[in-house]
């Protein structure tokens, strides 16, 4: 059967228009946003992991003061025979 015998044969082929395309391209923002949420999203985290690290070592050094002073008050002062007994009876009562 000849070419020309078949509907459209007769037609030039059609190229796409080397434009912009018709139709909206959503597919190119997709990856940016995704990653701008991820980035945001990891960065919230962080923030919060850092506050509670923070706030643990501050609960931290609080502890270590205080032991501290317990130890200055046990051990601190050693001017007369009575501070050196307490801190012998403070040091075997541990």
């Amino acid at each position: 059967m000849p070419q020309y015998a078949l509907p459209g044969a007769n037609q030039p082929h059609k190229t796409h228009p080397t434009g912009p395309s018709l139709k909206p391209r959503h597919g190119r923002w997709y990856i940016p946003v995704v990653a701008a949420i991820g980035l945001g999203f990891a960065g919230y985290n962080y923030y919060q992991e850092a506050r509670s690290r923070r706030e643990f070592a501050m609960a931290e050094e609080e502890k270590r003061l205080a032991r501290n002073q317990q130890l200055m008050d046990a051990y601190g002062n050693k001017d007369s025979i009575h501070d050196v007994q307490h801190a012998l009876d403070t040091y075997r009562a541990r």
